[in-house]
């Protein structure tokens, strides 16, 4: 009996404890200070990790004044804006491009392209292959192979053609609905043309200019003496921008048809790295070296330089990036140009 009233006392002393235990918690949570709002100021912005700042130096370059024109390589064969003129090499077919409306047609179908030449009336093609020399007549629909003596060949308002067989022919020719009628001997083994308003400039790489006038095409004249790398004519046939080299030293000069010099310049290039619509755009490789340029060595344009002989002002744009442009021409859009490098079309904003 005894042992029982000892159990239920300890039973009744823990109990007691507990409960005075949580009397106590809880007056200790009646006093606890309400809780409050407190605005915690923002940390200040952490450093630009370097990753971020080649990021933000990429972006910066891609707003410079030169952008690609298509994502897609292509040949570049001619530019009348708004139609571009180019060799698809992935579909082997000669298009044009409408640049304002970026839609494109199918002009001739061509395997084991060389080059090709367009007519300023862009009625006229000349392929070459692997074959030689094909002739295509878009106004007729009809098209040609030409003859295996084909060297050369310039568009007047008809095609001409020089023949050479390396033995006993050398000759120009009219070629005419598929016939060739000879104009005369010609004794130039490679003979570079160049159309003028009143006749043709033919010359070698560093030889005198010669003119063969169209009223009299039996007569071959000394137009200019010297020793002239590149011929190349404006849209209007009266100016006439050439590269040569004296004193020991390439350079260039603008004449007119009065062989007068108009402007000289202390700089040269290749003739395929210019065009001469109504001003004059040349890409200047930075070392300039013309036999190798056009043994399709690569080679880095310095700048470009835009020259309006009208009024005779010289715009510079300095290239930052590796580029080996061909045939830069001003259009609405700013110059387009075809990079050599890549086969693509870059277009370069003017400001």
């Amino acid at each position: 009996m005894k042992k029982i009233i000892i159990i239920l006392a300890f039973i009744v002393f823990i109990f007691s404890s507990l409960v005075f235990i949580g009397f106590l918690k809880s007056r200790k949570k009646e006093k606890a200070p309400p809780l409050t709002t407190v605005e915690v100021a923002q940390p200040p912005p952490l450093p630009t990790l370097p990753e971020e700042k080649k990021q933000t130096e990429d972006s910066q370059t891609l707003k410079k004044p030169y952008e690609l024109l298509f994502d897609q390589t292509f040949i570049y064969l001619d530019l009348d804006y708004p139609w571009l003129y180019v060799y698809d090499p992935q579909n082997k077919v000669i298009k044009s491009i409408n640049l304002e409306n970026k839609k494109f047609d199918e002009i001739y179908k061509v395997s084991n392209l060389k080059d090709a030449w367009i007519s300023e009336d862009k009625a006229k093609i000349i392929v070459l292959t692997n074959k030689g020399f094909t002739f295509i007549d878009r106004k007729k629909d009809v098209v040609y192979k030409l003859s295996p003596y084909t060297k050369n060949f310039v568009f007047t308002t008809q095609l001409w053609l020089y023949l050479n067989d390396n033995k006993n022919i050398s000759y120009l020719a009219k070629f005419q609905n598929g016939k060739i009628t000879k104009i005369r001997d010609l004794g130039i083994l490679n003979p570079e043309f160049v159309l003028l308003k009143n006749g043709i400039l033919i010359y070698e790489k560093n030889s005198p200019l010669f003119l063969l006038e169209f009223e009299d095409p039996s007569v071959l004249k000394i137009f200019l003496d010297g020793q002239f790398f590149d011929v190349l004519t404006n849209k209007n046939k009266d100016l006439i921008f050439l590269v040569f080299r004296e004193n020991d030293r390439w350079q260039s000069k603008i004449i007119d048809l009065s062989k007068k010099d108009k402007y000289s310049f202390s700089w040269a290039t290749n003739k395929e790295k210019c065009s001469f619509d109504k001003v004059l755009i040349c890409a200047l490789p930075i070392n300039f070296n013309p036999e190798e340029w056009l043994i399709m060595n690569p080679t880095y344009d310095e700048k470009i330089i835009i020259f309006d002989p009208e009024n005779g002002s010289l715009k510079e744009i300095n290239l930052e990036e590796k580029f080996d442009f061909v045939k830069p021409k001003l259009t609405p859009l700013g110059i387009i140009a075809w990079d050599r490098l890549s086969a693509k079309f870059y277009l370069l904003k003017l400001d």
